[in-house]
């Protein structure tokens, strides 16, 4: 009977480690643009698309939350019209949290079609970055490729696509989760910027700092009436707005969020 029972332990033990691996950013909103311009031919059209699809599958049932395909568009056709194929950082950076998205995954990809004379077959490349929007820095850069065959160009195309984006997407995740993992670890950055007199801004700071949840607050910017804080935590966001709002209230502080982007929010203090 002990050893049954030991075996059922060390059995839900093994079970737990595996969900916990294979559990996805918790609570992460992701951004996927593809790479587009005025020259974009048809094929890497078909290809951009099948690659969009196959990602976005990948992604959603593992729990990720991916911003709607009709946004992700107007990202990518914003990011076309100022003729930069493949955007700076900070660009990525602004339109992911202007979707408020944690991160953008940015891609672009090279379709070759080999022999349509004796027998239709493509081979799609696709290349990503990951880009934490808050702090504006890449954390992920994959690259990935497959061929296929079919009855047609566009349908050879099509799956290549989706099996070089289903590559690729795998890649890209298991950088994503150690970002997230680690951040979990060593704490996440947070800004804050508070509206407001000084004195009860350094009141909430001192708090902040007393929080268990917090592992550090920095004040990288005072004057003119804003205190911007960067805030190193050890939870998500939205939990610490909740115990923010919490121990204002405590303190006969009232607060109103007026803006959110990301992992920066600002804040009025009445």
């Amino acid at each position: 009977m002990r050893l049954i029972l030991l075996t059922l332990f060390f059995f839900s033990l093994s079970l737990t480690s595996v969900v916990a691996a294979t559990k996805p950013a918790d609570g992460e909103r992701l951004l996927l643009i593809r790479a587009v311009g005025g020259a974009t031919s048809e094929k890497e059209q078909t290809a951009q698309a099948g690659v969009y699809d196959s990602m976005v599958e990948y992604l959603t049932d593992r729990g990720y939350r991916v911003v709607d395909r009709a946004a992700a568009e107007k990202a990518s056709i914003q990011i076309a019209a100022t003729h930069e194929i493949d955007p700076v950082l900070n660009k990525a950076a602004s339109y992911g949290l202007t979707f408020l998205a944690e991160y953008t995954i940015h891609f672009k990809t090279s379709t070759i079609v080999k022999d349509p004379e004796k027998g239709i077959g493509a081979l799609v490349r696709v290349s990503a970055k990951i880009v934490d929007n808050t702090g504006a820095r890449i954390i992920s850069v994959k690259l990935a490729e497959a061929s296929s065959g079919g009855h047609t160009t566009e349908d050879a195309i099509d799956k290549a696509a989706r099996s070089a984006g289903k590559k690729l997407t795998e890649l890209l995740s298991k950088g994503l989760e150690q970002h997230v993992s680690q951040n979990g670890n060593e704490g996440r950055t947070v800004t804050m910027v508070f509206e407001g007199r000084e004195a009860q801004t350094g009141r909430l700071v001192i708090l902040l700092e007393k929080n268990q949840a917090v592992a550090a607050v920095k004040e990288v910017e005072t004057g003119g009436g804003k205190t911007t804080l960067e805030i190193i935590c050890k939870t998500r966001r939205d939990l610490l707005e909740r115990e923010l709002l919490r121990l204002a209230a405590q303190q006969g502080i009232q607060l109103q969020k007026i803006r959110s982007e990301g992992n920066r929010s600002t804040w009025k203090i009445k």
